[in-house]
């Protein structure tokens, strides 16, 4: 029998057709539907789990048999959801004559579209939507044009090929029943001007959205008097990616034609370029169209000016987003008569003054996001008082102050509430206690200073996913032992909270981050207890505290990316317990009493990106199996006791460092030339160590120190991770650099070492080069001319060496008056060198007034009193 071999030929993890037992009646087995009288087989519905769940190990795959053309009278099948990744869309559906219905969406079919689909004259839905890699290898469709039945078209993620976008919408026209066509993501780009004899009398959907169509000078579809909605939203002639928030090049004019559209109920032109004052748009917004439309989603379109009050007309307005633009003004109190509102999204804009009262009217309202704004004033209980239905409400980054008495009942419940840097504190507000459904709960920055009640806790670990309560002053101790079931992100740093960490157990199996860091925590570090099944790229900080006790081995057996235990007070030796720590990427212990070796077993850690264990107490040499860790991008043990020579193999073996620094240890002998393999480096330091012999001449050749910076930012591997700042020595001080503003410094610090022989002139080809000091070593001869030529010189220093020359141009061996070209110099040091003549003036160098950057040498000018009168 046909539906017995085609399970034969499927691998059914969920016994979805386990009822498909021969012997038995078929049309009782799930998803087979028969004709009453006939018997026949008419349907096979076989839909999979939500493809937005987690349930994919659920799906039917395998192979879909030709068995199934026995079903001669099959005209609905339904084979969406299910797991068919990598195979072609079976040719032999299309000899299914009387087929009405053919879904075959989130299933991964790949590859050509079978032409013989302009068979299926009776279909009248194809949805091949959401597939890998689906394509239609016919510039004309003419199959497409075949299928006159049609009324819906899903083909959402197809490739159409961009020189027959035209000839599609002209096949399409072809179609006299066509109801639906969802075409986003499809790489469309050039549609006709015009479409002759337009014949689009049914079309009520229209989804163009995401792809890369310029609709300047395009109206047509604004004359499909049929349309009930129309998205063309997120069009952008050359990133196929998203546009990530940004508005697209595209522009779009809004035809007084549109008002025509009286059936219109939802129009989306979200992240194309319209660039007008909002106000200037009522032309286009006749009367029947303010009758009909629900949702409007102009978000991203460069829109400016204020709200209009033509905007409160649209009466039926259900959904109304105006996000990510540059209104300005106030709110207008003509919004909350729009009493059929259930989302309203003006976040990302310039909107000032406050927040009308009339809001607490909006009784249908669920979805409110007024955050990013520069809204100040009270948000009192008034503005609540019939907003039963609200389920998230953002008003973040405002100068809001919420004034609402302590024993105030909300009348909703949320899931999401966000008021992250609005005025709350300093008490931690007790309303909170009645919304038992939060999901997400940003409360940072909020300035409040008290201690969390204890029912809060309880609040936080049954619905809970995401919890930000940082940079507030929140004091106290929290519960010994927690219990989280669905948290995913925990951020509770930069407080005041004390005593020891609570002992946490996460059951969540999605927990991604964890950050307790700069807050007054004492005491060891207690056991994190994870979900068994727990897969995730989980992160830990714990920063800036005042733990101690040592690194517990615990850790070696977490199924964790990354660690941040830094700026503690911990101390002993590291445990040698990683060979199991397959997932980490990060490890951050710097700032601490840390002593002993780098454990050999950190060498199993293959995918480690990130070591830091600068400023503690570690010795010995680095272990010979450290190569091993190829992936690593950050190498940081400034500070200790390590010893040896620095090895040959980090410039052989670790081809992506980008920061090697070794400042204040003990290492000792050259520098190897190995080190000029690094392609990836920028950041250099080897400074105060025992290093002796002569700078090595191979150092030209580190290959993103000749690239200037706006050539190599955000093509370089991230030197810090995100949210971590680190401390460098850079134009003679020390600053904190965060992961946007380290990807552009370029800089070598070779200093007080024992250094010797000439400074190698092959260094003045790292163009890009920011700072260099070789000062404090023994190093002799001149300033290599070539020097003028690095032009994003920051710092020089080259103090406290042996250096000789005359600064005076043409006089024997001189300094070379080109620094004088080096035009971002604003550090500059040659002092207790040997140097002779005239300082070089122009420039920089008439800026450099502190004499004590010359002292210790022969020179005159400015900005010494010798005025070079002797010359």
């Amino acid at each position: 029998m046909a539906l017995l071999d085609f399970k034969k030929h499927i691998q059914d993890p969920s016994n979805k057709l386990s009822s498909w037992v021969m012997g038995q009646d078929c049309c009782s087995w799930e998803g087979v539907h028969c004709d009453n009288l006939t018997g026949n087989i008419l349907a096979l519905e076989l839909r999979g789990p939500n493809p937005m769940s987690d349930e994919y190990d659920l799906q039917l795959r395998g192979e879909i048999s030709p068995s199934l053309l026995q079903l001669q009278h099959l005209n609905y099948l339904d084979l969406s959801c299910n797991f068919f990744y990598g195979t072609s869309i079976p040719s032999f559906i299309s000899q299914f004559k009387e087929l009405r219905y053919l879904n075959l969406s989130y299933s991964g079919f790949h590859g050509t579209i079978p032409a013989g689909f302009g068979n299926l004259s009776s279909l009248h839905t194809l949805d091949l939507s959401n597939n890998d890699g689906v394509h239609v290898d016919d510039p004309a469709h003419q199959w497409l044009s075949h299928l006159t039945s049609l009324q819906h078209l899903d083909m959402t993620d197809a490739t159409f090929g961009s020189n027959s976008s035209s000839s599609l919408f002209l096949a399409l026209n072809k179609l006299p029943s066509i109801n639906e066509l969802h075409l986003s993501r499809c790489e469309l780009e050039k549609l006709p001007l015009s479409i002759p004899h337009l014949n689009f009398s049914s079309l009520s959907v229209l989804d163009l959205s995401s792809n890369h169509i310029n609709f300047s000078g395009i109206s047509w579809f604004f004359n499909i008097k049929s349309l009930q909605s129309l998205d063309l939203s997120d069009n952008d002639l050359h990133n196929p990616l998203p546009n990530q928030g940004q508005p697209s090049e595209i522009g779009i004019s809004i035809p007084e034609s549109m008002g025509s559209l009286c059936s219109l109920q939802t129009l989306d032109l979200a992240y194309l370029s319209i660039n007008k004052r909002l106000v200037d748009l009522e032309g286009g917004f006749s009367d029947c169209l303010k009758r009909s439309l629900t949702h409007l989603r102009l978000s991203s379109t460069e829109l400016k000016g204020d709200i209009p009050d033509w905007i409160g007309d649209i009466k039926n307005l259900k959904v109304l987003d105006l996000s990510v633009n540059s209104l300005s003004g106030s709110v207008p109190s003509t919004l909350p008569s729009l009493s059929f509102l259930e989302e309203l999204l003006l976040f990302d804009n310039q909107l000032t003054g406050t927040l009308p009262k009339e809001f607490g009217n909006l009784a249908q309202l669920g979805y409110l996001d007024l955050s990013l704004n520069q809204l100040s004033g009270a948000i009192s209980e008034e503005h609540f008082t019939q907003l039963e239905k609200l389920e998230i409400l953002s008003m973040s980054s405002n100068s809001l102050a919420f004034n609402v008495s302590a024993n105030w009942v909300p009348p909703f419940l949320l899931n999401e509430l966000d008021i992250s840097s609005c005025l709350v504190g300093p008490e931690f507000p007790k309303w909170l206690q009645t919304q038992h459904k939060l999901n997400t709960l940003d409360m940072s920055h909020n300035r409040i200073s008290s201690t969390l009640p204890d029912w809060f806790w309880n609040l936080t670990t049954h619905n809970l996913a995401y919890l930000y309560l940082s940079f507030n002053q929140i004091q106290g101790m929290i519960p010994k032992f927690l219990t989280f079931t669905h948290m995913e992100i925990l951020d509770l740093s930069s407080n005041l909270f004390s005593g020891p960490l609570p002992n946490l157990h996460m059951k969540s199996p999605a927990l991604f981050y964890i950050n307790l860091s700069n807050n007054s925590f004492s005491g060891p570090i207690p056991r994190i207890m994870l979900n068994n099944t727990f897969f995730s790229d989980f992160y830990i900080s714990i920063s800036m505290n005042k733990l101690n006790g040592s690194v517990p081995e615990w850790l070696c057996q977490m199924k964790v990316v990354g660690i941040d235990f830094s700026k503690n007070h911990l101390s002993g030796e590291l445990p040698d317990c990683w060979s199991d720590s397959s997932t980490l990427s990060d490890i951050n212990l710097a700032y601490n009493y840390i002593s002993g070796a780098i454990p050999g077993s950190i060498s199993h850690l293959s995918n480690l990106n990130f070591l830091l264990l600068n400023h503690n107490k570690m010795s010995g040499e680095l272990p010979y199996s450290l190569k091993n860790c190829r992936q690593l991008v950050t190498l940081d043990l400034r500070s200790n006791n390590f010893t040896g020579s620095i090895p040959a193999w980090i410039g052989e073996y670790l081809s992506y460092l980008t920061v090697l620094m070794l400042k204040l240890n003990a290492f000792v002998n050259h520098i190897p030339q190995e080190l000029s393999q690094l392609q990836y480096l920028q950041i250099l330091d080897l400074s105060s160590n025992n290093l002796s012999g002569p700078i090595p001449k191979s150092l030209s050749n580190l290959t993103t120190m000749k690239m200037l910076p706006e050539t190599t930012a955000h093509s370089i591997h991230n030197a810090i991770r995100n949210g971590e700042t680190m401390s460098l020595s850079f134009r003679g001080r020390y600053d904190e650099y965060n992961q946007r503003n380290i990807e552009y410094l370029k800089y070598i610090d070779l200093s007080n070492n024992e250094l010797s022989g000439n400074i190698p002139e092959e260094l003045a080809s790292l163009y890009g080069l920011q700072s260099l000091n070789l000062s404090g070593n023994s190093l002799e001869g001149e300033i290599p001319d070539k020097f003028g030529g690095m032009q994003q010189l920051e710092s020089l220093d080259l103090s406290r060496n042996k250096l000789s020359g005359s600064i005076l141009v043409g006089r024997g061996p001189h300094i070379p008056a080109t620094l004088s070209n080096l035009t971002f110099l604003d550090h500059f040091n040659v002092s207790y060198n040997n140097l002779s003549g005239r300082i070089p003036s122009g420039n920089q160098f008439n800026t450099f007034n502190d004499s004590s950057i010359y002292i210790g040498n022969h020179l005159c000018g400015f900005p010494l009193s010798d005025n070079c009168t002797k010359d």
